[in-house]
């Protein structure tokens, strides 16, 4: 495959394909607990090889066109500071979206902003229908990011994921294409 990874600029952020230099700030953001409680796919511990794993699937997802997995860089830099992606189901042309941010980054508008940014690739590059997130029913922050974006709150997943032996309920929330 001869295209290139896309690279998505906003007013603060680069978002563009993770690399292998990136291992030391991944880990290190994502060795505090809060990423590991606040998600279902971020493993504890969290250790170069899960970072390895991550920045192989945004190559491997990328190739197969199932998933568009993104660096959150700062723009003056180019420091990882995050990660966003869409996992592309093709046959229904939609898309799952998911995000994280180095806690440092907190309740400035970055992943609001990485958000608006891969919703306008996925609908306009991707010309996907509907866009959905999910969110654990406590983390009302990630809640608060998607209706901040546009994001429709569509209901409450009871019991869809278990995790440590919990029941986890999730919130659904989604935006559709309406240009489609």
């Amino acid at each position: 495959m001869n295209k290139s990874f896309p690279s998505l600029t906003t007013k603060r952020l680069i978002l563009n394909q993770p690399l292998l230099t990136d291992i030391e700030d991944i880990v290190d953001t994502l060795t505090d607990k809060v990423y590991y409680q606040n998600t279902i796919n971020i493993p504890k511990p969290y250790t170069k090889e899960s970072a390895i794993y991550w920045i192989n699937l945004s190559k491997d997802s990328f190739e197969s066109e199932t998933g568009y997995i993104f660096a959150i860089r700062e723009t003056e830099n180019g420091k990882i500071i995050g990660g966003i992606g869409l996992g592309v189901e093709k046959k229904f042309n939609k898309a799952e979206l998911g995000y994280w941010l180095n806690k440092n980054y907190w309740n400035k508008g970055s992943t609001s902003e990485a958000v608006k940014a891969i919703i306008e690739f996925g609908f306009e590059k991707l010309k996907l229908k509907r866009i959905f997130a999910t969110h654990f029913d406590f983390n009302i922050a990630s809640g608060k990011v998607m209706e901040k974006v546009g994001m429709t709150k569509e209901g409450v997943l009871k019991c869809h994921t278990q995790k440590d032996g919990q029941y986890q309920d999730h919130v659904l929330y989604a935006i559709i294409n309406e240009d489609l």
